[in-house]
């Protein structure tokens, strides 16, 4: 089966963000809920609501041994965020006694007009709530500023299950829903980064004025940037660089060895000849096998573009990526919604025949 293979619907196009991300096994849906993972296992469910002073809720979770739970939580007024004081957040599940949190524990988000919550949220049983309640009551306060609104319930148990398995805690006494008497996982060699103050110096001077990835923006960064300690003396880290288009996303590689940093070169084909760029779009990295897929798209459907694989191998110099498999396909006039997309049975501009 090819790395990357979409067939094209009328709700594909209407979610084309999500269709690839599905296909991978790392986004599902329940009820109302949508949870999507990434390749470093943090794992977010959230529900989006129509006609209500709350307008979203959001859990996340990193895949690290024990994780702490974090909840976000967005009303429908943006003022209600942008006021002056001190927020706080009540959570109350079918009437039970309410869970109040004040700072330090609630921070307001000026730029998403949110509130982030911090607590251990499974070791205060709110977790539990979520999981067998129906509705949660959610009051936010800023100030002279409140709004309150109910969240459905219904599918949470079975998003938190998802996450548990998609995070391997099943057992596992870190678990959310599937708790049980094993110790926590070992952490991975992979780690999301945040944020552009997490990168070594040598690669944040890429992202300083005047630079090659100077108009990053730093929102880009969350869930899109990671690194991967391969062994003791290599690691890669992955992240975006540059401002992006309507659907394709720059991104560049960079591999300290041995205490050197050096951007990773793409091979590419350029008019039927070997050629390098020091970008590649829409990047996914597969840590496991040390693998880089990307589908520059030719138009946001998707069904022409181009489509690399390449692998990490040990070169004269150190790594370096080697151009496994390319293909190309110009864009149709026309396209039908039931076609299907298989870029990997695109004609091949690599290996030559």
């Amino acid at each position: 089966m090819h790395a990357l293979k979409l067939t094209i619907t009328l709700a594909a196009l209407v979610g084309s963000t999500l269709s690839s991300q599905a296909d991978d096994g790392s986004y599902k849906e329940f009820k109302s809920w949508q949870v999507l993972c990434s390749q470093t296992r943090s794992c977010t469910m959230r529900q989006f609501i129509s006609d209500n002073p709350l307008s979203g809720f959001e859990l996340q979770r990193s895949g690290k041994p024990e994780a702490p739970v974090t909840l976000v939580v967005t009303p429908s007024d943006s003022a209600v965020a942008e006021s002056e004081g001190a927020p706080e957040v009540t959570i109350t599940v079918d009437g039970a006694a309410p869970l109040v949190l004040k700072a330090p524990s609630v921070t307001a988000d000026a730029g998403s007009y949110a509130f982030q919550l911090h607590g251990d949220f499974i070791g205060t049983g709110l977790i539990e709530s979520l999981k067998n309640g129906t509705t949660a009551t959610i009051t936010m306060k800023r100030g002279d500023k409140i709004a309150k609104g109910d969240l459905p319930l219904a599918g949470a148990a079975a998003s938190l299950l998802f996450i548990d398995e998609y995070q391997d805690r099943i057992g596992h006494t870190d678990a959310m829903n599937a708790t049980g008497d094993k110790a926590p996982n070992p952490p991975l060699p992979i780690s999301d980064i945040a944020t552009i103050d997490e990168l070594p110096d040598a690669i944040r001077a890429h992202f300083a004025e005047g630079s090659d990835c100077a108009d990053t923006d730093s929102s880009m960064f969350n869930g899109n940037a990671l690194s991967h300690k391969i062994d003791d003396n290599t690691t890669l880290y992955v992240t975006p660089c540059g401002m992006s288009g309507a659907y394709n996303v720059p991104y560049v590689a960079y591999v300290d060895s041995f205490g050197m940093i050096a951007q990773l070169a793409f091979p590419t084909m350029v008019d039927g000849a070997p050629s390098a760029t020091p970008q590649a779009f829409n990047l996914a990295y597969d840590w496991t096998n040390k693998t880089f897929s990307s589908f520059f798209k030719g138009r946001g459907i998707g069904d022409c573009g181009t489509y690399s694989r390449w692998r990490l191998a040990e070169g004269a110099m150190g790594p370096q990526l080697v151009l496994s498999e390319e293909t190309f396909r110009d864009c149709p006039e026309q396209f039908s919604e039931t076609d299907e997309i298989d870029p990997g049975s695109w004609p091949k501009t690599w290996p030559v025949k």
